[in-house]
């Protein structure tokens, strides 16, 4: 089966799997404005990373989602403090068995849209891939890494369309699996997230920057395990060792280069993310 996959939020990560997932095989249709709707429709996605270059052309773009129609899976990729707005717009995209992805950070927009679709349409996911756009329509993956989790927010939203998209991504060459529980995965990233992005914007630094100081490799420490708790309190077993292991993954593994999103956003002045992310947790605290 061809799945016709959308494409809301065509920035880092949306090009990311735009670029991926079109040359896979599947049939793009993406919603898109202004500068992004004008490069998407003259040059297409184009993807930079280590190991070269992917340049893809949507089968459709539009900045009208009555005029893209219906797709089997929806993905949804803006930043956190975009997520009300434009899943707001996207109920022509919606069919009968649409389902739609959040690989957004946090669970604020997973909220968002089981509140404004129903639960049952609904697929949470996590996604560790650092990439950032380097021009409209065009985006750069930093490293090697490609892992993604994701699968039904709640019981009743599980599809073989969930497999399916785990199914074809590995086939275009990334780590993308497909969990029928997916919370714990998502908690483990937000645990990492959540402090990265306030460290890295503090010091205004790559990750490399920061992670071998001491006070600010203790305040990440503290930070992952305030978050940590939030997530148990919640009813999400994590393991104990969570923040050992994130941290030397930080220490040991991790590209030096990787750049927090929220530090690319303060650095070029837009909107923080801060709010969506921070301020859920705190709200829920």
């Amino acid at each position: 089966m061809q799945l016709r996959i959308g494409i809301v939020g065509a920035g880092a990560i949306g090009g990311f799997f735009g670029a991926h997932l079109g040359k896979a095989g599947a049939r793009l249709a993406v919603l898109a404005r202004g500068r992004t709707l004008e490069a998407l429709s003259r040059e297409g996605l184009v993807l930079e990373h280590d190991g070269g270059r992917i340049a893809h052309r949507p089968e459709e773009v539009s900045d009208d989602p009555a005029a893209l129609g219906p797709v089997d899976l929806l993905l949804v990729t803006v930043k956190g403090q975009d997520a009300e707005a434009a899943v707001a717009t996207v109920a022509p995209m919606i069919g009968p068995h649409t389902r739609i992805l959040s690989l957004q950070n946090g669970l604020g927009g997973v909220e968002t849209m089981a509140r404004l679709h129903g639960a049952d349409r609904v697929l949470a996911g996590v996604t560790y891939v650092p990439a950032s756009v380097s021009a409209p329509g065009q985006v750069r993956h930093t490293g090697p890494v490609t892992r993604t989790i994701f699968g039904p927010f709640v019981p009743q939203a599980a599809s073989p369309l969930g497999p399916a998209l785990a199914e074809l991504s590995q086939a275009a060459g990334l780590d993308m699996q497909h969990h029928d529980d997916p919370m714990p995965e998502i908690w483990s990233k937000f645990v990492m997230l959540a402090p990265f992005h306030i460290v890295s914007a503090l010091t205004r630094l790559p990750l490399g920057g920061w992670i071998d100081c001491d006070p600010t490799r203790a305040l990440y420490a503290q930070g992952m395990a305030e978050v940590a708790e939030i997530a148990r309190a919640r009813g999400t077993a994590l393991p104990d060792d969570l923040v050992q292991r994130h941290l030397a993954f930080s220490r040991e593994t991790a590209d030096r280069r990787t750049w927090a999103s929220m530090l690319d956003d303060l650095e070029r002045g837009r909107p923080l993310e801060l709010e969506a992310t921070v301020g859920w947790l705190l709200a829920r605290a």
